[in-house]
């Protein structure tokens, strides 16, 4: 079982999701949106050294059709991990990995994940938070990824309500 190691932001994880959103939009043969989301895309926040791209494709039925060009550039599809509205690939590149989130655009998860994104850049003091609370679970439970998804999901569920009204 891989180890949960939360580290401090780092300047690098930009570059990162650029140079993999390049590789990604040249192998794809439908012109995508492609975004940085989760703890690596917010300045400042620690993060599990994991950066995640969230896709939004016109139609998820065909890009099952061509979803193993990713394969190409090192991705695996999670397949048990796959939901009828989402699919799921992941690479492991030296000291960065990489998780793809691919959502059928009006999915309304795309536009959570990138209201979440933008709220915690706007609220430091809830990103802190969550970079505290990262950090203790990490610490508490270092081989257990279930128990460390579960504390953290309270302080989601908080974090999301204030996005909702946030956001409108």
């Amino acid at each position: 079982m891989k180890r949960i190691n939360v580290v401090p932001y780092k300047s690098s994880w930009e570059k990162d999701f650029q140079n993999e959103n390049k590789k990604i939009q040249n192998l794809l043969p439908e012109k995508v949106e492609i975004y940085h989301i989760g703890s690596t895309s917010i300045p400042n926040m620690f993060a599990v050294p994991i950066v995640d791209l969230m896709i939004a494709v016109q139609s998820l039925k065909e890009f099952d059709r061509y979803s193993k060009v990713l394969c190409t550039i090192g991705y695996e599809p999670m397949g048990e991990t796959c939901e009828e509205e989402r699919r799921i690939f992941m690479k492991c590149d030296g000291d960065c990995s990489y998780h793809i989130h691919i959502f059928q655009h009006g999915n309304p998860e795309i536009e959570r994940r990138i209201a979440f994104r933008e709220f915690m850049i706007a609220h430091t003091e809830q990103a802190l938070e969550y970079s505290r609370l990262k950090k203790e679970l990490a610490n508490q439970f270092s081989n257990d990824e279930a128990k460390y998804k579960k504390g953290r999901s309270e302080f989601l569920e908080k974090v999301d309500q204030q996005v909702s009204k946030w956001k409108n």
